[in-house]
């Protein structure tokens, strides 16, 4: 997959097995809301890795659920609501207070309800006013308006900076935009980080899975429509359209990579990153491929630190201010109800985007666990010193993501809105599409994928 990544790799096509309606490559959140919502078609999804989710997929210890990346949603407006209710999920909002901000010194409490009160406080006020006017930075970035446009032309940092919020505070935001957007705030778009930043004034709605319970519910809804619909361990490396009739998908499995595949679909719907989705488009113009895949990836390391013994009272998202291994650790029972959470056991859900995404890719691929997890544990002692004080960790269980999310710079609404998403009768149909890393961003390109094909 690498080599296909980065052009090494371009078998021919062979003839086609079979033809289908719609075939969906990639199966995280946007291909998954494809294939649920056209359950009904003769439809294929191919996935590279033996499950489905993408990166919002949990793994459990002992009886405690955790993710292994994609955590929580923000947006129960339409049309993201009914999209949950459709899939009968519930989202439980997360009790308030909902986070804090740990400075790594002694008895030192959270800033923002002292040194920091006032910039907060200004902060806060601003994100209100702009949420509850005509020009806020919306998804989907169609309905943008030409003042919410002008904030893609800024950093997030210059943005604030010039709205007179107290840069006691950058250093919080830091770490918020690397763990959500990929890159400091410096780095990042106002658009982008506004719409983002403004769940500060909001409700956050969990499971506990994280996202991956609205996967496995899309999953379950696809199967339950007919078995062997998803088809794992399923490597597409070449799409080609046609502008009438049936584009041809190359694939292979993953295990037998000299033995490639093809099949003709009437709709290829590729739910994939752009980086990836430049490379196996073919026969389209090739300014367009290129700007795809120019499109910066951050690099990130989950650790899902298990401890036994008496679980502490943690908040459930847990900032980490000036730390360098980490952002920020989820408390993975915050969202189960008091009268069920484990009495001797607990997960914390550690959050790890590297600085220098090549680095980053570098250090996942060399595979040392022990290096990676060490420094994670060191400051997590140093920040969080009491989810230590009664309990034992058992074990750091990593989860390694070397292209985690698109990173959100300015600029980046701009180009996505510029770029095309259909190619005859292929279309593209994933979060990179609205610029930005979100639930919400997956769900619109997914809605809008699938109202394409129902015109016909």
């Amino acid at each position: 997959m690498h080599a296909i990544r980065d052009g090494l790799w371009r078998a021919p096509l062979p003839s086609p097995e079979r033809r289908i309606e719609v075939a969906v490559i990639g199966s995280g959140l946007a291909g998954l809301a494809v294939a649920a919502l056209l359950r009904d078609r003769d439809l294929l999804v191919f996935e590279r890795e033996t499950e489905p989710g993408g990166v919002a997929k949990s793994a459990r210890w002992r009886d405690v659920d955790y993710a292994l990346g994609s955590a929580y949603i923000v947006d129960l407006s339409e049309p993201f609501s009914e999209f949950y209710e459709t899939l009968g999920l519930a989202p439980r909002a997360v009790g308030e207070p909902v986070d804090r901000v740990l400075s790594g010194v002694g008895g030192e409490g959270d800033p923002r309800g002292g040194r920091w009160r006032n910039a907060y406080g200004a902060l806060k006020a601003l994100l209100r006013r702009l949420a509850d006017g005509p020009d806020f930075p919306t998804i989907p970035i169609a309905r943008a308006s030409e003042s919410a446009l002008a904030l893609d032309r800024l950093s997030l940092f210059d943005f604030l900076r010039g709205e007179h919020i107290g840069g006691e505070l950058f250093g919080l935001l830091d770490a918020y935009c690397l763990s959500a957007l990929g890159a400091p705030a410096a780095e990042i778009s106002a658009y982008a980080g506004v719409n983002f930043l403004s769940e500060i004034n909001t409700s956050i709605y969990a499971f506990p899975r994280g996202n991956a319970a609205s996967a496995r519910a899309m999953a379950a809804r696809i199967s339950r429509a007919g078995e062997g619909r998803i088809v794992t361990g399923a490597a597409v490396y070449a799409i080609e359209p046609a502008d009438e009739g049936y584009a041809r998908v190359g694939w292979f499995d993953a295990l037998h990579p000299a033995a490639p595949r093809c099949l003709e679909a009437r709709w290829a719907v590729v739910a994939a990153p752009y980086f990836f989705a430049g490379r196996i488009l073919r026969g389209v113009d090739p300014a367009v491929t290129a700007k795809m895949t120019s499109l910066r990836q951050g690099s990130y390391l989950v650790a899902n630190c298990c401890f036994e013994g008496p679980p502490p009272d943690l908040r459930y998202d847990n900032w980490a201010l000036g730390a360098q291994s980490f952002s920020d650790a989820v408390n993975a029972t915050a969202v189960v109800p008091a009268a069920e959470r484990p009495k001797d056991h607990s997960v914390l859900t550690v959050y790890a985007p590297f600085r220098d995404p090549r680095a980053g890719r570098a250090r996942l691929l060399a595979g040392d666990r022990a290096a990676l997890a060490a420094p994670i544990v060191e400051e997590l002692r140093r920040f969080l010193p009491e989810a230590f004080g009664g309990a034992r960790l058992v074990e750091a269980r990593l989860t390694r993501w070397g292209h985690h999310h698109l990173i959100a710079a300015p600029g980046i609404v701009a180009t996505m809105r510029a770029l095309p998403k259909r190619f005859g009768n292929v279309l593209l149909a994933h979060s990179d599409g609205q610029g930005m890393p979100a639930v919400e961003s997956a769900i619109v390109e997914a809605l809008s994928a699938v109202e394409t094909i129902k015109k016909g």
